[in-house]
């Protein structure tokens, strides 16, 4: 697939400059605000703004999109309680990373988040196939055919400079963004991520543990645990505690 190769030239000053802050490099977030070119859903006058972050070679983020997604979209962002932002970003491997955006990218924008589902989806499918060698191209070519853009139309975008340029600024944002890895969500003001300890794996926010009703959250990307999440910040903002810019009008 030449037109990946050719797209892949133009990433390697990216793909080695990530990685050098840390979430906690932001007290006040400034990625906490819709910007020119987001892929956002959800009402414009939501109380709530929550901006994800995430690789589509980043299997936790597939994990995500499958078990916790589903209920943020249908409780909070289609009732109108949530606007959500979606930001792609390069992670190892930048090739499939790279495809997976441009992909998206290239899809009207009506179908912009069901190329991101089925992305997610056939992960494990690109994953394997890479790995044994096989034909790659037509796995991208088979998601590309579902949102509507054929054979010739990815190729055309994959080959497309202007697209090299999008994935190379969306990392370089990224980065002056202090996002450190995947998947990553700013909300209330601050950055929401991961951190792994020796009792397991539980969510900061803004560098120090989220604590909810005095307890820390776990780490765990499933709905359950989101809705938990949603629901405090929505709790917060009822009574008046503003963590920080939230939805741009």
């Amino acid at each position: 697939m030449q037109t990946v190769t050719r797209l892949l030239c133009g990433l390697a000053m990216v793909t080695l400059t990530l990685g050098g802050f840390t979430a906690s490099a932001w007290a006040e977030h400034p990625a906490q605000a819709e910007r020119p070119g987001d892929h956002a859903i959800g009402s414009v006058d939501a109380p709530l703004l929550m901006v994800e972050y995430a690789s589509y070679a980043c299997p936790h983020c597939a994990h995500f999109q499958t078990d916790a997604w589903p209920t943020i979209r249908s409780e909070f962002v289609e009732t109108g309680e949530v606007r959500y932002i979606f930001r792609p970003m390069l992670t190892a491997p930048p090739q499939l990373a790279a495809i997976g955006i441009v992909l998206a990218e290239c899809a009207d924008e009506n179908r912009y988040f069901s190329a991101a589902d089925l992305l997610f989806a056939e992960q494990s499918t690109i994953f394997e196939t890479a790995q044994a060698q096989g034909d790659v191209a037509a796995v991208y070519h088979r998601i590309a055919a579902a949102v509507g853009l054929s054979e010739e139309a990815l190729d055309a975008c994959l080959a497309d400079p202007a697209m090299s340029e999008l994935v190379n600024n969306g990392a370089r944002q990224a980065y002056e963004d202090g996002i450190a890895g995947t998947p990553s969500f700013v909300i209330g003001g601050k950055i929401l991520n991961l951190e792994t300890t020796a009792q397991g794996a539980f969510f900061n926010w803004g560098g120090v543990p989220l604590l909810i009703n005095g307890d820390r959250v776990p780490g765990q990307l499933d709905g359950d645990t989101f809705r938990r999440i949603i629901l405090h910040f929505l709790d917060d903002r009822a009574h008046g505690i503003d963590h920080g810019s939230e939805t741009a009008h």
